[in-house]
């Protein structure tokens, strides 16, 4: 059994990450697949990119912008449900989960797509990768130029999984999924407290002003 730095056993096999994952690659090079050739033949797709992701969403599909493409072998650089997506370049990191209604949707290669496998539940590797010290470990990882970070597949190939018990892994997934829900019925409530506010501020005060500018020279 390996131990830990401390010295201490570990709790379950630790294991590297490309080692319980199916697979891991970087996204789509949309510059080379591009078809700006006038009369050419070409296939009209969105492509999913770093700034699709906000809080650990993905844009909906049908908000996406459709990319002029060069017809050819796109099918590896495309989705599917439960994969991770974790931006390789940016001034954040970021890491979403894809959705079933996003399956098929091609990646950017500014985004590295993590497929998990068997071994782990995909809520229990996403937790992983949002997780302050896989966090960490990643900016330790990371080239960074004028603040942006830059990780390549290999970066993340050797971060160590734990593998609890399928059980506990269950468990642990529903509760992941629970405070997911939690966290987005949060911010939706936010978001309509704020429309509240900003309501009834212009009720409040907008009126006054637009009753002060039309008493201004010129507009009586």
């Amino acid at each position: 059994m390996s131990r830990s730095e401390s010295g201490v056993p570990p709790r379950w096999p630790i294991l590297p990450l490309r080692s319980v994952v199916e697979t891991l690659f970087v996204g789509l090079p949309v510059s080379r697949h591009h078809q700006a050739e006038e009369g050419a033949r070409v296939i009209h797709e969105p492509v999913l990119s770093v700034g699709d992701i906000e809080a650990g969403r993905i844009t909906p599909r049908e908000a996406l912008v459709p990319v002029a493409l060069r017809p050819g072998s796109l099918e590896r650089f495309r989705v599917q449900t439960d994969d991770l997506l974790v931006s390789c370049r940016g001034t954040v990191l970021k890491v979403a989960r894809v959705p079933e209604s996003a399956a098929s949707l091609l990646v950017s290669s500014n985004l590295i797509v993590v497929r998990p496998g068997e071994m782990l539940l995909p809520a229990v590797l996403l937790a992983l990768f949002r997780s302050a010290a896989w966090q960490s470990e990643l900016r330790l990882r990371a080239r960074s130029s004028e603040r942006l970070v830059q990780l390549t597949v290999r970066d993340l190939e050797n971060l160590p999984v734990p593998l609890p018990p399928r059980e506990l892994q269950h468990e642990l997934a529903a509760l992941i999924e629970a405070e997911q829900e939690h966290h987005e019925a949060a911010l939706r409530a936010a978001a309509v407290r704020r429309a509240l506010v900003d309501g009834l501020i212009s009720e409040i005060l907008l009126p006054a002003a637009d009753e002060e500018s039309s008493r201004e020279p010129g507009n009586e």
